[in-house]
């Protein structure tokens, strides 16, 4: 974590599972970050220094990801990720009167928080969300990449580098960002078997990970906090349309796109998902 050279990682049982985590800066509003698939909080360290000037930041690696555990026996759904995530939020003493909450998540870390605040509608004060999958149609064959029998062709696949290498490159607009060392951390990422088991693991739950499958896609109406959708004008991995589903879809929403970006905006244009941000949580 290079940009992240004062922040110690700190680790924090969850559900019984133990889950790595950061906290940088200080104060009663406190910016809750989340990450997104085949991700963790490392995806956040050019913003976390930014957020911090103004704010308490948290930034938990999800069950699963990063070097939190990786569980293969549980059942990996959006009311698990949501109650894991409170807890988180209690024992970090981040809930309770006269405390803002903001949150914001990246890609499926987007969708976990709409879930969050379906579920627990009182936990957070504002939600950024970011480029995220929660408004793709994901067909059900996606969980026959699970199986045992066509598991190890879809491991030959991913882990081969040509695959990350295109995979990197539809994720960012500005390929000058795939730098040597970032690409060889994705290539070793994928490569680990322990990271393409628990990768299975959710894959193989995908129906308990959906927002429409699950019934709460149809619910987002409830919604009553204000939501800033941010997206990437350029991403070719979950592209623009999506941002305007997400727009109609979400009541007391504001989207705003970021031109030259592609998937991942606080990576490609930190400064100015920041301002965005911090905009939005100040208004």
């Amino acid at each position: 974590m290079s940009n992240m050279p004062t922040l110690e990682t700190k680790f924090i049982t969850l559900a019984g599972y133990s889950h790595r985590y950061v906290e940088a800066g200080a104060g009663n509003e406190t910016i809750f970050l989340v990450h997104g698939f085949s991700s963790s909080l490392d995806a956040f360290e050019k913003v976390i220094p930014l957020f911090a000037r103004t704010y308490r930041v948290l930034a938990l690696d999800l069950l699963g990801f990063g070097q939190s555990e990786k569980p293969l026996n549980v059942r990996y759904t959006l009311s698990l990720y949501s109650d894991l995530m409170l807890e988180f939020l209690r024992q970090t003493n981040t809930l309770g009167s006269g405390k803002q909450l903001f949150a914001v998540g990246h890609s499926m870390g987007g969708k976990y928080l709409l879930a969050l605040s379906l579920l627990h509608p009182n936990a957070l004060t504002k939600l950024v969300i970011s480029n995220t999958d929660g408004f793709i149609y994901v067909p059900s064959m996606v969980r026959a990449a699970s199986f045992w029998g066509v598991r190890h062709l879809v491991r030959r696949m991913v882990s081969n580098p040509n695959f990350v290498r295109k995979t990197m490159q539809n994720v960012y607009h500005d390929s000058s960002l795939i730098t040597p060392d970032h690409f060889k951390r994705n290539v070793e990422m994928v490569q680990s078997r322990e990271n393409f088991d628990a990768m299975m693991a959710l894959n193989r739950d995908y129906r308990y990970l959906d927002l429409r499958r699950t019934g709460l896609r149809a619910r987002l109406s409830e919604l009553t906090l204000p939501v800033l959708i941010v997206w990437g004008e350029q991403d070719r991995f979950i592209p623009p349309k999506y941002a305007a589903i997400a727009k109609r879809e979400i009541p007391n929403s504001t989207l705003q796109m970021i031109p030259n970006c592609g998937h991942v905006p606080m990576v490609e244009k930190p400064n100015e998902f920041v301002q965005l941000s911090t905009a939005f949580f100040n208004s």
